[in-house]
């Protein structure tokens, strides 16, 4: 694309303000509730820039961020009223915005008073992601806004510029750590030392961390106990357009949130647990089951990788025999443990490790498996609290399944496609739908037309690799969701399969006729093209995923595409 025309698109965007605000809530992880809302920018659907970091990369590169983040603000100012909801709304606002309102700072407040509200419901979030140009003047600047009552918040600290320089300046309400520190912190010892430090000068300076990225309960529990009880991230809600917020619940599995399914990684099952190195002498080890009777295996590690697993049943039945813990409590810990302990890599799925349990021989004998990275110790997961998951989502998937052609249904499709999103992996949509099945349901009967549907989910099943998901969102629509790699060869796959295979639904004469008889939407008699399969895909670059709703449009839309082409064809949706 020309930079003439990014610019001219991009002022486009502006001059009619082609944007949306979605919000995102920020809770308290102590009460479990809402504290505010970030507003989060999106471009309308039909705009080349619809994604935010297209939108602000151009802002940045034309010298147009005040005036795009300017509006930004008024939209997000105005969409926020609109729900009287409680909590403080929270602005992305950078260095140089905010020059550009410092002679005008009542422009900022009046944004503010049409709507009702005041400086004391607004956040400013200032990110340390851009560098600051004349920090007395931005520290005299920030000086004033606090006095006129807004909020100052320091976002992405570690991720850029000198974040700890500007907090000392501004002395902000609040500090968002950025999601990198945040990421599996229950497994990781260097980012709980870097957070608990922020922590610290937090409770010196009187300030509030919050922290991003929030995903997995595991991080919510670890957060709690170094002192951070506020926080963002999918756990707690996307950004949607409307407001949500979603309660903690204890129920839910310490490593995972609601809608994962089996083909995510064993990693997030992964338990921290204590560990004991391999020169250990039993005599700590007993102690240390008898000070934990909770603790039933302790991981053993030589050089952090695992080697064994020492079980608390073995020493102490060791220990209780005559003379068992005389002869033994000197002795290094290899000596009762169990040499070949089931280690997978965290990379692996559930569903594979689940097979590897029910595989081996001794399954009934291993209470728990050790997860690895590379090789090194990474946590530990219980083989009853695994194999109790497996028996959920077949529970879940009779339930939710498509009764004609038993494919995931809707509930399902929503629940992987999420998982996707969680953890940011990129995805293509592919939406399949029947052409002209309405008049050849009406023509043959509904029993053949439920034939079709059926042969036609067979028929996906059938070219579908394991990294294919399918499913069947109703009628004759199906939802495929594959790596952008596969896209191109499935469809042709999909679509020469139906041609070879449709003419044996049709009566012959029709079929040679080209065309099927009956009556149209008054009544009148009239000729219909046989039945027919359009594929409308919609590409990763385009799926933001923050925005299930937005998702459910596009894949509409890139059906639309298809069926007006006609006849057997795949199309990509392309917004450029």
């Amino acid at each position: 694309m020309s930079p003439q025309l990014l610019q001219d698109s991009l002022e486009e965007l502006i001059s009619k303000e082609a944007i949306h605000t979605h919000l995102q809530p920020i809770v308290d992880l102590s009460r479990n509730e809402v504290l505010g809302f970030e507003a989060l920018t999106r471009g309308d659907l039909t705009h080349m820039l619809q994604r935010p970091d297209l939108m602000f990369q151009a802002a940045n590169q034309f010298d147009l961020v005040p005036q795009l983040e300017s509006l930004c603000i008024r939209t997000a100012v105005a969409h926020f009223s609109r729900f009287c909801i409680s909590g403080r709304l929270f602005l992305n606002i950078c260095p140089q915005t905010l020059f550009h309102f410092a002679d005008t700072l009542d422009e900022l407040t009046s944004h503010l008073q049409v709507v009702e509200l005041t400086p004391r419901d607004v956040v400013l979030e200032i990110s340390e992601r851009f560098p600051i140009e004349h920090a007395d003047r931005f520290v005299e600047l920030i000086n004033r806004l606090k006095k006129l009552g807004y909020g100052i918040a320091i976002d992405d600290l570690g991720s850029g510029y000198s974040g700890l320089k500007l907090w000392s300046q501004i002395r902000p309400d609040y500090v968002k750590i950025d999601r990198h520190f945040i990421d599996r912190i229950d497994q990781d010892p260097v980012k709980q030392a870097f957070v608990t430090s922020v922590v610290h000068l937090c409770d010196q300076l009187k300030c509030e961390v919050i922290a991003e990225g929030i995903e997995r309960l595991g991080e919510v529990k670890l957060l709690r106990s170094l002192g951070i009880h506020i926080g963002q991230g999918y756990l707690l809600g996307k950004p949607a357009s409307e407001p949500g917020f979603i309660p903690l619940d204890a129920s839910r599995n310490d490593c995972s949130i609601q809608g994962l399914g089996l083909d995510l990684p064993i990693g997030f099952l992964a338990q921290q647990t204590d560990t004991i190195a391999a020169e250990t002498l039993l005599k700590e080890a007993g102690s240390l089951f008898n000070d934990r009777p909770q603790l039933m295996s302790i991981p053993v590690l030589h050089d952090n990788r695992p080697i064994g697993l020492l079980h608390q049943r073995k020493v102490l039945e060791t220990f209780a025999q005559p003379y068992g813990r005389a002869l033994f409590e000197r002795k290094k810990v290899d000596e009762l443990m169990q040499r070949n302990p089931l280690i997978v890599d965290r990379s692996m799925s559930i569903e594979s490790v689940s097979h590897l349990v029910t595989e081996d021989e001794d399954h009934y004998l291993r209470q728990h498996l050790i997860v690895t990275d590379d090789g090194n110790y990474c946590g530990m997961v219980n083989t009853k609290e695994l194999l109790r998951r497996i028996t959920n989502s077949q529970i879940q998937k009779a339930r939710y399944a498509n009764p004609l052609t038993m494919l995931p249904g809707n509930v399902l499709i929503d629940e992987h496609i999420d998982g996707l999103l969680v953890r940011h992996k990129p995805f293509c949509l592919m939406y399949a739908d029947l052409n002209h099945f309405k008049p050849f349901n009406d023509h043959y009967g509904y029993r053949q037309g439920d034939n079709v549907i059926r042969w036609l989910g067979q028929l996906l099943q059938s070219v579908s690799t394991d990294s294919v998901f399918v499913g069947h969102v109703g009628g004759d629509d199906f939802i495929l969701v594959s790596d952008e790699s596969e896209v191109g060869g499935l469809c042709a796959e999909v679509l020469a399969l139906f041609e070879s295979g449709i003419a044996g639904f049709h009566k012959e004469e029709d079929w040679k006729a080209g065309y099927i008889r009956g009556t149209d939407r008054n009544g009148r008699p009239s000729t219909f093209p046989l039945l027919s399969l359009a594929i409308g895909v919609v590409p990763s670059e385009l799926i933001i995923d923050e925005d299930a709703q937005t998702l459910a449009r596009l894949a509409a839309d890139a059906k639309k595409v298809a069926k007006k082409n006609g006849g057997n064809h795949w199309q990509v949706l392309n917004r450029y």
